[in-house]
């Protein structure tokens, strides 16, 4: 079982049913190839211990430098890399998983109001579905409006002991955890 399963699964009362876990990322081609492989090896250990992949994508973006920036002129760009495509893979797999009928309880481990949207559409055709919003666990995180879409009464946060306690080890499989090279 993969650790993200039993991490979910630790805070379920009934466990006799199937459990996907998607895990949507990018890699960020712009960083160093360190910091590319540390990615890498995360999504490979994640992907053989059963979690599905979807990625995205990092695009470059200029953007006009901020007025009290000293080491720009105004009219020179700054070069900005910004993710794309992951909050819609998410809307779209959520979207498609209902659709689809293959699930009767979502968790959306994420507190971002972008999904709003979705989450209300997917309760507006299927108010059957659950859909359990899990921030994760920063403090004054805000998940009003996300958790009122969903039309649940409350959501959980994931305490950082219990993603310490479900992290992988430092071995996993052929993998080694690469900040201890």
């Amino acid at each position: 079982m993969s650790l993200l399963k039993a991490s979910v699964k630790s805070h379920l009362r009934n466990d006799n049913f199937d459990l996907e876990i998607y895990f949507f990322t990018a890699i960020a081609k712009h960083r160093n190839i360190d910091s590319q492989n540390r990615h890498k090896t995360y999504i490979n250990a994640l992907k053989k211990s059963g979690v599905k992949l979807v990625l995205g994508e990092f695009k470059e973006k200029y953007i006009a430098p901020c007025i009290d920036c000293k080491q720009k002129l105004p009219s020179e760009k700054i070069l900005k890399h910004e993710e794309k495509h992951t909050d819609v893979n998410i809307a779209i797999t959520l979207l498609e998983k209902a659709m689809t009928n293959n699930f009767d309880r979502a968790y959306l481990l994420s507190g971002d109001s972008d999904y709003v949207p979705v989450v209300k559409r997917v309760k507006e055709l299927y108010p059957q579905k659950e859909i359990i919003i899990c921030p994760p666990p920063q403090k004054n995180y805000c998940v009003h409006s996300l958790v009122q879409a969903s039309g649940e009464n409350d959501f959980f946060r994931f305490r950082w002991n219990t993603i310490k306690h479900f992290q992988f080890p430092n071995e996993y499989e052929d993998y080694k955890n690469p900040w201890l090279l």
